[in-house]
């Protein structure tokens, strides 16, 4: 996603209210968020369908590569098991035992 232009993306909320197809417009074709503002403070964004697909990707991407990186500390630290060993537990696990 593109970053934001302050010089062209804040918008008066009013604006969505008044000229909404010309601010979705705005958010599809720069691809950028459209800041909407009320007495001059941000208080919403508008993105593209496109823009937020791409936000929710990247958000995925970054808490694989968190989970990726939290299971190499444990590696490293000695926190970890054999596979035969968790093999067992869920099989314990799945019979009902505890």
């Amino acid at each position: 996603m593109a970053r934001v232009k302050l010089s062209e993306d804040l918008r008066p909320l009013s604006d969505l209210e008044t000229q909404a197809s010309e601010v979705v417009q705005q958010a599809h074709t720069t691809g950028r968020p459209v800041v909407l503002t009320r007495e001059g403070r941000g208080v919403a964004v508008l993105l593209s369908v496109e823009a937020f697909e791409d936000l929710q990707s990247s958000s995925e991407r970054l808490e694989l590569q968190r989970a990726v990186d939290e299971a190499e500390r444990d590696i490293a630290e000695g926190n970890w098991v054999e596979g035969s060993e968790v093999v067992a537990k869920l099989k314990r696990w799945s019979a009902g035992e505890a």
